[in-house]
């Protein structure tokens, strides 16, 4: 043991200096080039041993025959969340969170060091989860796997932010390119969905991790993911395509809406075992129904490209109705239904996994029910493998709001090259259509009800949500009774630098605000100090801030009002005024702050 510790220290001290013996004698191009073959080396080597160990455990739980009933279905799913949670309790013993949410979160507040526990974390608990039959997919692990593997070779390297965030989307496109075998998708994914506002200049350092990802996948562990017969596409399916792209837009918003409101739904059962235990026999049971549901579902949607339709019903207590194409038709769609609440209860009772495979289900589902369904009328004969591609980059699409990655994904995925157009009509209009009702992506859309985040077009909004309402109250405005007289009012005029004074009762109530413009000519009528009361000339103010409100709604008043100061109050008690010229103030010294992290 101690000889291999010592091994290990030179080896690692040995690797360290050759490292930064190249960062110092060769030039900054190559050497990111060097670096990022490294973390595809890495990545791709982590891809296929995850993707490796779900597959042998996968075929040691189905067997071979189709036509036998997996009771062990009903709690493998359970079984495989408690090994997830028990290895992060008692071995990595600090939180994992699933999905690709808290990492967007981080790249855009610069801080991208990620702990050194996630290069591996993520990788193992997500292959229990979805070798016991959790119903997610690895790719969000992989991705997070690989921007750990990044993130820390760059820290090693005592490197900038700029280049560690670049090092970081390596891994994130290794990975991803390694496990789809995907290379171009991979960078295209990285670009759209993590690095909103990265240059076009990483685009080479990104290129080559993603090819040595799939380079090693390749030779590791070389599998096709999608077979599609068909390579090319009719005119007149065109209509229906437009109808799909519809169909894929709605359901991406269905997808998005569930998965939050179940997650919420769980995260409100305060204790765990009923949480875990009641989420882990739902998916059990739902699997035992449906066994497509089981893990990723990719060998479905291979059955389904492939023309083998009976075979979705495999292995459940319906697979007598094999060849019966209505019933094929509501079983796809009740899985497809089904698959969207298997996904989100896995993740949330605790499972790691990834959203991206069940989107291409459900796409592949989808597609399948809309085709199939349409053959039968005999209106027309449609390509169904066609159909069930183009559906799966409409899902991608409408989920994650990255139309550009499901293109190119699905293309390289099937080698459907042939189908760029119907993948172009079906990914934008399903992209639009999701758009209009949900505007954020299912990984950024709590970040950004939460202020935490804004695509790249908000940035404004973004800075604005950083501002604290509280900490731009003034409060040297003199406050005056409403049952005080002009003469006791302009004793505190005299006493004041402002010309607003806000009318506040007893007990603190904002009761209206008085202008000095108000009682200028009064204030030189002396008979009037006591016959008039500054109720009698006070009036209500534009609107009143609530010290709660979000600063866009703060900025949203003052241009609808065309005002320069507007009060605060808590509860309709006074706090004080907020004036635009303190919130631009702010805004600019917050704007000065990010120009220099940048």
């Amino acid at each position: 043991m101690g000889r291999f510790r010592k091994y290990y220290r030179y080896s690692r001290r040995f690797t360290y200096r050759l490292i930064h013996w190249f960062a110092t004698h060769i030039s900054d191009r190559n050497y990111q080039i060097i670096v990022s073959i490294i973390i595809g080396l890495v990545s791709g080597l982590v891809a296929v041993g995850v993707k490796s160990l779900v597959f042998l455990l996968k075929e040691w739980i189905q067997g071979s025959d189709p036509t036998r009933e997996r009771l062990l279905f009903v709690f493998l799913p359970l079984g495989g969340v408690l090994c997830t949670i028990a290895f992060i309790r008692l071995i990595v013993r600090r939180p994992v969170n699933p999905g690709l949410s808290e990492l967007i979160y981080a790249i855009s507040r610069k801080k991208v060091n990620l702990p050194r526990y996630e290069t591996y974390a993520h990788a193992v608990s997500s292959s229990l989860t979805v070798g016991f039959g959790g119903s997610v997919g690895l790719e969000a692990p992989i991705i997070r796997t690989g921007s750990a593997i990044g993130a820390n070779l760059a820290r090693i390297l005592q490197v900038g932010r700029k280049r560690q965030t670049l090092f970081l989307a390596c891994g994130a496109a290794a990975g991803m390119s390694a496990i789809f075998n995907s290379p171009v998708a991979g960078v295209i994914f990285a670009f759209e969905v993590l690095l909103t506002d990265m240059a076009l200049h990483s685009f080479i350092p990104l290129l080559i991790s993603a090819a040595t990802g799939a380079v090693v996948a390749k030779m590791l562990y070389y599998e096709q993911l999608f077979f599609l017969p068909s390579k090319d596409w009719a005119i007149d399916g065109i209509p229906f395509y437009l109808i799909l792209g519809l169909l894929c837009g709605l359901l991406s918003v269905i997808m998005i809406r569930v998965n939050i409101r179940t997650t919420a739904y769980f995260d409100n059962l305060r204790r765990p075992v009923v949480k875990v235990g009641l989420g882990g026999l739902a998916i059990g049971l739902l699997i035992f129904l449906m066994p497509p549901l089981f893990g990723e579902g990719y060998e479905t949607v291979n059955n389904l490209l492939a023309g083998r339709i009976g075979a979705i019903v495999e292995h459940s207590p319906f697979y007598w109705l094999y060849d019966e194409p209505l019933f094929l038709i509501g079983f796809a769609l009740a899985a497809l239904a089904a698959k969207i609440f298997a996904t989100s209860i896995t993740i949330a009772i605790g499972g790691n996994g990834g959203v991206f495979a069940p989107s291409m289900f459900l796409g592949a589902t989808l597609g399948f029910a809309f085709a199939h369904s349409v053959n039968l009328l005999e209106w027309i004969e449609l390509r169904e493998a066609n159909f069930i591609a183009v559906a799966m980059a409409g899902l991608i699409s409408g989920v994650f709001k990255s139309p550009l990655t499901a293109i190119f994904f699905i293309a390289e995925l099937t080698g459907g090259y042939g189908l760029f157009v119907p993948l172009m009509l079906v990914s934008a209009l399903s992209y639009f259509v999701s758009l209009y009702f949900e505007p954020h992506s299912i990984f950024t859309r709590e970040l950004f009800q939460k202020g935490l985040w804004a695509p790249p077009h908000e940035r404004d909004l973004s800075i604005l949500r950083e501002m604290d309402l509280r900490g731009l109250i003034e409060t040297n405005f003199k406050k005056v009774d409403p049952e005080i007289s002009l003469g006791e009012f302009v004793k505190t005029i005299a006493k004041s630098r402002r010309n607003i004074f806000p009318v506040v009762d007893q007990e603190g109530h904002l009761k209206g605000i008085v202008l000095l413009d108000d009682v200028r000519e009064m204030m030189f009528d002396t008979e009037k100090y006591g016959q008039v009361f500054v109720k009698d000339v006070m009036h209500n103010p534009p609107t009143v801030i609530d010290v709660h409100d979000p600063m866009e709604k703060v900025m949203q008043q003052f241009d609808f009002h065309n005002a320069w100061n507007l009060p605060v109050a808590d509860q309709g008690k006074y706090l004080g005024f907020v004036s635009k010229s303190s919130v631009f103030n702010r805004y600019r010294e917050l704007l000065i702050v990010r120009s220099r992290e940048a």
